[in-house]
């Protein structure tokens, strides 16, 4: 029985752990670390940012319901360190940043003159953009016309969808060619200000100086597919629609 259990136990002895516990490399704190990021141009708490040393990126995540344009940022560095840009510099036209994919960095500079580099990454808590094809099938796109010879003329159209921020001041929406290039803005009507699931566009040739932007810049015909850019998120239709600007 003795010679039966000593077995037993040399048999446990070899099975393997139910868990496995992983080693994490101790990173040295350096003079030039970031070591606090937080945004403090909101009402009450400030929104703090993740800061991983290892890969240098600050991570901030935004709720969405702030729908903020611009960034206050308080940072703190290692002692006697520097960072550029300086703690409180304004990040102006939130907007433009999400829609470019604009890189923000900021360089820590310790007292010896060496720089580590962090990347910016924002992260906004926003639900997806949806939208609706105009044009139902892709092998018959809608049709919009404007005469250019005609002292007024104008065509409408409307997209369905979901995500769209609440003001109108952080979407908008271009068409986009077969070669992805972007011709707009579209602009949009103004009376629509309580249905969130669909915007209207109205593009209108008037008198000079008093026509819709985009006829400028459009060719006499295309085909064009429509994003929306909704804050920090964006959507394109798939199926094209058609416009033809007839005498130009």
């Amino acid at each position: 029985m003795k010679n039966f259990y000593f077995a037993l136990l040399a048999m446990l002895a070899t099975l393997p752990a139910c868990t496995k516990t992983e080693t994490v490399p101790y990173l040295p704190a350096t003079g030039n670390q970031l070591l606090e990021y937080k945004i403090v141009n909101v009402q009450g708490n400030p929104i703090y940012g993740a800061i991983n040393q290892a890969d240098t990126i600050v991570t901030v995540y935004l709720p969405f319901y702030l729908q903020l344009t611009s960034l206050e940022p308080a940072i703190k560095v290692s002692e006697g360190a520097t960072v550029t840009p300086a703690s409180g510099t304004m990040i102006e036209n939130l907007l433009e940043v999400f829609r470019t994919g604009r890189t923000i960095r900021y360089e820590v500079k310790s007292k010896d003159g060496k720089i580590k580099s962090y990347k910016l990454d924002i992260q906004v808590q926003q639900p997806a953009v949806t939208l609706e094809e105009v044009s139902k099938e892709a092998d018959k796109p809608n049709e919009y016309v404007i005469d250019m010879k005609k002292d007024y003329d104008s065509f409408s159209f409307s997209v369905n969808g979901t995500g769209f921020a609440s003001s109108q001041e952080m979407i908008s929406a271009v068409l986009v060619d077969e070669t992805n290039k972007e011709y707009g803005p579209l602009p949009m009507s103004t009376f629509n200000t309580t249905d969130l699931t669909y915007l209207n566009f109205v593009v209108t040739k008037y008198k000079p100086g008093q026509s819709s932007e985009i006829l400028a810049t459009l060719p006499a015909t295309g085909l064009y597919r429509v994003r929306v850019y909704s804050y920090a998120k964006v959507a394109t239709t798939q199926n094209p629609i058609r416009i033809t600007l007839l005498n130009k």
